[in-house]
């Protein structure tokens, strides 16, 4: 865990290199350091982060935009030229996505590619938790993981919905058949009874 830390805080340290927009109209935007950390995010022209992939040791993680977290792993050949291919795992690894949740919960720049993936991760944590498909070890052995805050421009910018607004349902009024005859009813006797009044004063 300490390795994967220390990858992750070099991490924190690199400049961001953005390349120009592909054929699909996307950006990407690299951060590499040496120590086996990297994230790549596709950002559409508007600034979103449309697909993210990072790189921890031999961990992998992609999110894309509708399709949620997905975890693997690198599997490098024998030679030591030989590129690394990436395992997708069959459903998500909740130990591997623990692992990254807690490191990129470290960050606390304002890097907003850095900041998309950290609270990307972090989300996927707590469905899990919620879920019952991961454990939380006893605290305080690891550190809190809080997702950042994220403004409404910045909702718009990550491609993040914000949290739902809590909606009271209002019930309607029940109308009952009937009760507006019966209210025309009242008012006419009423006004009957007043007239009749009237009369009798002015007779008197």
């Amino acid at each position: 865990m300490e390795t994967l830390k220390t990858a992750v805080q070099a991490l924190y340290r690199v400049h961001a290199v953005e390349g120009p927009p592909g054929e699909n109209g996307l950006r990407t935007v690299w951060h590499l350091c040496p120590d086996g950390a990297e994230l790549m995010s596709l950002v559409d022209s508007e600034g979103r982060v449309r697909r993210q992939e990072l790189t921890l040791l031999e961990d992998h993680y992609v999110w894309a935009s509708g399709e949620g977290v997905r975890t693997g792993c690198l599997e490098r050949g024998g030679k030591p030229t030989a590129a690394a291919v990436v395992q997708t795992d069959p459903e998500l690894v909740p130990q591997r996505l623990m692992r990254a949740a807690l490191a990129m919960g470290t960050y606390t720049g304002q890097d907003r590619y850095l900041l998309h993936m950290q609270r990307v991760l972090a989300l996927a944590r707590e469905g899990l938790e919620m879920k019952g498909g991961l454990t939380r070890p006893s605290e305080p052995t690891l550190p809190t993981v809080e997702a950042p805050i994220v403004t409404t421009a910045q909702a718009a910018v990550f491609d993040v919905p914000p949290a739902a607004a809590v909606v009271e349902e209002v019930t309607p009024p029940v109308v009952r058949p009937g009760e507006g005859l019966t209210m025309v009813l009242v008012l006419a006797l009423g006004l009957l009874v007043g007239l009749g009044m009237l009369a009798f004063i002015l007779m008197g």
